[in-house]
């Protein structure tokens, strides 16, 4: 009878193996990631461990890549895997809008093979992949192994009821039923100022209720949390942490009450044998788990320290280069968009410098007096460290907003700072006069968004 295991590496990292072939999704198993802004809440997985698996499996090796963020995409593991991986393996991927993916795997020269939105991709020894697009850069995937159907779904896909009763028709042509669905639990990225518990509060609420609406309309025959094993690890983060439930405190929910009985914890390490495994026969392991992170939840190393400071003079020229780069890619459309109110100048606070400055595509930077009956506050707050950080990568708002080591000082400080790096993001994801059809569609995304928050606001 053929085999088909699942085993849990760590954060949203899992293997999918049958008698012929190996499947690994998302490797992240070591380092902080985002400019050190998150760290796995247990740090013992390593990237050696699982190339010493992949060596020793003797079967051809996939490694599917969800999305091309470092909690996915872990190029550290990437360089380490083609220097010492000795097998055959393909990297997968669902191309799409960000197209930072294939190329980076291109750029480190490893076979790639890309997975179309709904279109099942046969692969050795039985496996099956589908990938699906959840519209934000993000990809969802159905893995066929066995005989058995996996529906992992990280921690964006289907955030409401209405997603989910929307997917049911495409998940019910692929797959009768959804053997083992993997999910999330928990909020990662900035959620409010440090004084803003209740918004956290908030947020954590909102993950077990999408929890209990994906396992209500899905109906899988058991549930395994991931993609939620990750914490704020910098000193001008860390606040983040608050709020976030334990797994013993998600399952302790009276929402999940209805369907406690599905979920089911595993350890870094821990293996289910997907043809037999049941929540009855898991629970043992289950408690265990439950100890581990509990563990682990409890024992947090202190804060890592936040980058070091950065002058003015050193933020101003980064700035001046930051603007010559957009404008090789984008031409003279970050001015346009600024002339034209698109984009505003965005004001910066910077606590450790005890300054306030202006970035503008149309002016450079430019000090700013500090904020008074005369001059608005500015609209957001971060250490010079990180701002230089986001001025100078070709990722630093991603790394910014993911990290979220910067705190708002107006209402629309959120909204304002994201629309002023929308050039950055266009040239990041290839959306620039390389490719002016996607650079198009993605304008026109950003002016429908802002004309769709622009109602909300008129009709509040």
């Amino acid at each position: 009878m053929p085999r088909a295991s699942f085993t849990f590496l760590n954060h949203a990292c899992f293997i999918v193996r049958t008698d012929g072939a190996l499947l690994v999704a998302d490797p992240w198993l070591e380092g902080a990631v985002f400019d050190n802004a998150w760290a796995l809440v247990d740090p013992s997985s390593s990237d050696e461990a699982l190339i010493d698996i992949l060596n020793g499996a003797g079967v051809p090796v996939y490694i599917w890549c969800s999305r091309a963020t470092p909690d996915r995409l872990a190029l550290p593991f990437l360089r380490r895997f083609r220097a010492e991986f000795r097998g055959i393996a393909t990297f997968l991927y669902r191309p799409g809008r960000d197209m930072r993916l294939g190329e980076e795997l291109r750029r480190l020269r490893l076979p790639v093979a890309e997975c179309p939105d709904g279109a099942t991709v046969g692969l050795a020894g039985g496996l099956r992949l589908t990938a699906l697009s959840n519209g934000d850069g993000d990809t969802a995937c159905l893995i066929g192994a066995g005989g058995r159907h996996i529906l992992s779904l990280g921690e964006r896909a289907l955030p409401t009821i209405a997603a989910c009763q929307a997917l049911l028709p495409r998940i019910g042509q692929l797959a009768p039923r959804i053997d083992l669905l993997l999910t999330s639990f928990g909020q990662m990225g900035w959620c409010g100022n440090p004084d803003s518990f209740t918004v956290r509060e908030v947020a954590a609420k909102a993950a077990v209720e999408r929890l209990a609406a994906q396992i209500e309309r899905l109906r899988p025959r058991l549930v395994v949390p991931v993609a939620s094993f990750a914490r704020f690890a910098r000193a001008d983060n860390a606040w983040l942490n608050g709020g976030r439930l334990a797994p013993r405190e998600l399952l302790e929910t009276a929402r999940l009450e209805n369907v406690r009985g599905l979920v089911r914890f595993m350890a870094p390490g821990d293996t289910i044998d997907l043809l037999r495994d049941t929540p009855a026969s898991m629970a043992a392991r289950h408690e265990a788990a439950l100890e581990h992170w509990s563990s682990c939840w409890r024992n947090r190393p202190p804060p890592l320290p936040r980058p070091p400071p950065a002058s003015l003079g050193e933020l101003k020229a980064a700035f001046s280069r930051y603007r010559e780069h957009v404008a090789e890619g984008l031409h003279v459309l970050p001015w346009l968009f600024e002339a034209f109110g698109l984009v505003r100048p965005l004001l910066l606070h910077l606590p450790d410098l005890r300054q306030n400055v202006e970035l503008s595509y149309r002016h450079g930077l430019r000090l700013r007096p500090r904020a008074n009956v005369d001059h608005p506050a500015a609209h957001i707050a971060m250490f010079s460290g990180t701002a230089l950080r986001l001025i100078t990568a070709a990722d630093g708002f991603e790394t910014a907003y993911a990290g979220g080591c910067f705190w708002t000082l107006r209402r629309s400080g959120l909204s304002t700072f994201g629309r002023f790096f929308l050039p950055q993001r266009m040239g990041r994801r290839g959306a620039d006069r390389r490719r002016p059809l996607a650079m198009g569609g993605l304008l026109w995304r950003a002016l429908l968004g802002r004309m769709a928050r622009q109602l909300q606001a008129a009709l509040r």
